[in-house]
């Protein structure tokens, strides 16, 4: 049986390298093997670099003993001389459907809170290559896009600062190896073995491919790169057209010579940065307008709050439809 080896602080550091942290930065933990290896792991390369960082925990009061287990947590960081807060999700009666994604958007909601309040914009999180390829098989069954399907990355940039994953190509058991080094004793949450979660099932499912040797995680997350470089430069595509043109006034004839997919992204951003809806548009809406737009006879259209109008002069103009062109 081959031997898995722990993380190093060396190895640690260059999975950190690419991020370049200079100030201050948060580590969810939950008190799992994956949180917990994350925070003794990034600790140390805090005090190596001079820089401070607070460990968050989320009591989510869905479970009997989660406020033990947070308190537990809390006492095992204080012995590492690590820095811990709790934050507590209040609610009156906690949820029965949809209980995974609610406790997620929640958990994220208090954590960035918190990062805002203590102007703390980098927030570390343990996702490693297990979640990733979890994660694109849940998209596969969504029937998710290229943008789905290059499921999460290594850093990203949200409206309340920068979540970063370092170990999306660590192996879970690498992890647990870490903590077994460290000795220090990881908590089991019982959700994890709940067969009504999707992503449970999943992950019973792929354990059973792994082991025959047939599609490995490794694999699978060489593909999931190959997937981002290719959305990467789709997105940069669009940067460089929306440089050329304007989102809100560009020549139809511009976007008629984009290959479909690149027409499809350009809509999108035109979602992104012009509508005031918090959600996007179906595919098929998204379909339905580029197929439109590569009409002779295309006069203007709608696309999720915005109007879309060509001009006399062969001009796309793009405003919400509260401000409707005449």
């Amino acid at each position: 049986m081959t031997r898995v080896s722990p993380i190093t602080d060396y190895e640690f550091g260059e999975l950190m390298a690419p991020f370049s942290i200079s100030h201050s930065f948060a580590v969810a933990v939950s008190g799992g093997a994956d949180s917990l290896a994350l925070t003794l792991l990034a600790h140390r390369y805090a005090l190596s670099h001079g820089i401070a960082m607070t460990a968050l925990t989320v009591d989510h009061h869905l479970r009997d003993h989660s406020t033990a287990e947070a308190n537990a947590v809390h006492a095992l960081l204080a012995e590492q001389g690590i820095i811990h807060t709790v934050l507590t999700w209040q609610h009156d009666t906690p949820p029965t459907t949809k209980i995974q994604e609610k406790a997620r958007c929640h958990r994220y909601r208090l954590l960035w809170d918190w990062c805002q309040m203590n102007n703390v914009q980098t927030l570390l999180t343990a996702h490693h290559q297990g979640d990733q390829v979890e994660t694109f098989f849940m998209r596969l069954a969504h029937r998710s896009g290229l943008k789905g399907l290059s499921s999460m990355r290594s850093c990203t940039q949200t409206p309340f600062g920068v979540l970063l994953r370092p170990f999306l190509s660590t192996p879970k058991e690498r992890l647990v190896a870490t903590l077994k080094i460290f000795g220090v004793q990881w908590y089991d949450d019982p959700s994890n073995k709940n067969h009504k979660f999707e992503r449970i099932r999943l992950r019973y499912a792929l354990n059973i491919l792994e082991d025959t040797g047939v599609l490995t995680a490794d694999a699978i997350s060489i593909s999931i790169q190959k997937l981002q470089y290719i959305d990467d430069f789709l997105d940069e595509s669009v940067h460089t057209f929306f440089k050329t043109y304007e989102a809100t006034c560009f020549p139809l004839i511009a976007f008629q010579g984009q290959h479909f997919v690149l027409r499809r992204r350009i809509l999108v951003y035109l979602l992104k940065e012009l509508s005031s809806q918090s959600y996007g548009a179906p595919d098929a809406l998204i379909d339905r307008v580029a197929a439109q737009m590569m009409q002779p006879t295309f006069k203007g259209t709608t696309l999720g709050g915005l109007y879309l109008k060509r001009s006399a002069g062969g001009m796309v103009r793009v405003q919400r439809e509260n401000r409707r062109i005449v």
